[in-house]
């Protein structure tokens, strides 16, 4: 029996009716899902980040944790924060698998029309270290179903408001690509491949919300290696990582961030902008993609939206001393063009077989990765990590922001240093999920 397209993706749908999208700002946050494993919590660089996010929330906030074996740690920073433990779901998972704490990303969190239920809906694919297993552990040990969607998606790449919702133009590519491989886990006759993204989107994620999309129409151009000489000596920089193919940064919520309606009715966003952060801080950001986050400001703009501006920092990290022979030497192993025209460089620059190279990469300072609730019970509230604690001459834009964030009406919750994560290219919105939210 032949179906039509649409049919064909009405018979793949799983079970949901309407699915609805928890949304980023909008409501307070009624439930969250932490995943904490054992090499962070007992790393005190990391575990004050937790701590502090575990202090902030509100008590009567319900969590579900995902643990490995230092339950009674974990356990008592609740106790030690007044919150019940009654209102905590623990959720165990085996030492040997291999988790991150980036909670945020191996699904997203939504509801169907029909029930209050929480599922979480996975992609087709997700290969970071073992955390494509927790969803699996959490409907175990929590009771919250799992499904799984033929699209490709991370959570940190999505953000929802109360009308749209907004999708990293990274994964539309690769969701692109999915359905065009040999053996596409669904196909649509007589659909285009854009079309039947489209409908996918809308049958898995969400049935009702106009689905924006975010990114550059073609790839930025961005290579992996540049070389620069100065008065102290050659450099070799790194600057692509946590860039993206169309975005820059690899997911959008650590540079956009959701604020909720205005007076007016608009929407509220802000976007994050390297070149505040340069003006404040006095430095020059080259690799930093300011006209792509322009470009994006622009979009968000033009979709009806009231967009700001806040700071966010594109800073180089030391990582190591390489001879311009081992530079060589890695490019032929690596087969890396890009490291190839790097060591061209450096030799243009006048630097000679055994001269010292400084190796940098670089990471993204954000203030936009914050939890932020809009909310008629609780009014507005924003939990902000801060830097200045580790990097002094960022404590002016934890200041700078929280006075931004006063200024539009919420209630700051200023969390500790996040720097170690930022490092890790990720901060206080990647470590959590939100699982409920209420009026």
């Amino acid at each position: 029996m032949l179906f039509d397209g649409a049919r064909a993706l009405q018979v793949s749908r799983p079970g949901l009716q309407e699915p609805s999208l928890i949304p980023s700002a909008d409501g307070a946050i009624a439930e969250i899902l932490l995943v904490l494993p054992d090499w962070a919590v007992t790393r005190p660089e990391f575990a004050q980040g937790y701590r502090s996010v575990i202090g902030e929330l509100r008590r009567g906030t319900r969590f579900v944790v995902v643990h490995q074996d230092e339950l009674d740690l974990i356990s008592g920073w609740f106790t030690a924060a007044g919150h019940h433990l009654d209102q905590v779901t623990f959720v165990p998972v085996p030492g040997y698998v291999s988790l991150t704490d980036w909670a945020e990303d191996a699904y997203v969190a939504l509801q169907d029309s029909d029930s209050p239920q929480t599922i979480l809906m996975e992609p087709w694919t997700f290969a970071r270290s073992g955390d494509a297993l927790i969803a699996q552990y959490v409907q175990d040990f929590a009771g919250i179903p799992a499904s799984q969607a033929p699209l490709i998606f991370q959570g940190g790449n999505i953000l929802i408001g109360d009308s749209f919702w907004l999708l990293g133009r990274d994964y539309v590519a690769e969701s692109a690509e999915l359905l065009d491989s040999p053996r596409p886990p669904v196909k649509a006759p007589g659909q285009s491949i854009a079309e039947t993204l489209r409908n996918l989107f809308n049958q898995y994620l969400d049935a009702n919300r106009e689905l924006l999309t975010l990114g550059t129409s073609r790839p930025i151009p961005l290579r992996e290696y540049y070389a620069t000489r100065s008065e102290r000596g050659y450099t070799l920089d790194a600057p692509s990582g946590g860039v993206g193919a169309f975005q820059p940064i690899f997911h959008i919520d650590m540079f956009v961030t959701l604020l909720g309606r205005g007076e007016d009715g608009a929407y509220e966003v802000t976007v994050g902008s390297p070149r505040l952060a340069d003006e404040v801080l006095g430095t020059v950001s080259p690799y930093a993609l300011d006209d792509v986050y322009d470009a994006i400001a622009g979009a968000l703009a033009s979709a009806g939206m009231t967009v700001s501006r806040n700071p966010l920092v594109h800073r180089p990290t030391f990582v190591e001393t390489r001879t311009l022979s081992e530079v060589d030497e890695a490019a032929a192993k690596r087969d890396s063009e890009d490291l190839r025209l790097a060591a061209a460089e450096l030799r243009r620059l006048g630097a000679a077989a055994d001269d010292v190279i400084h190796v940098r990469d670089w990471h993204h300072i954000t203030w936009n990765n914050c939890l932020v609730e809009n909310s008629e019970s609780v009014g507005k509230h924003v939990y902000m990590p801060t830097y200045g604690a580790s990097n002094p001459d960022l404590a002016p834009i934890d200041d700078e922001m929280e006075q931004w964030w006063t200024s539009r009406g919420f209630t700051v919750h200023r969390l500790a240093d996040f720097s170690s994560f930022a490092e890790r290219q990720g901060v206080v919105h990647c470590i959590k999920k939100y699982l409920a939210r209420s009026a």
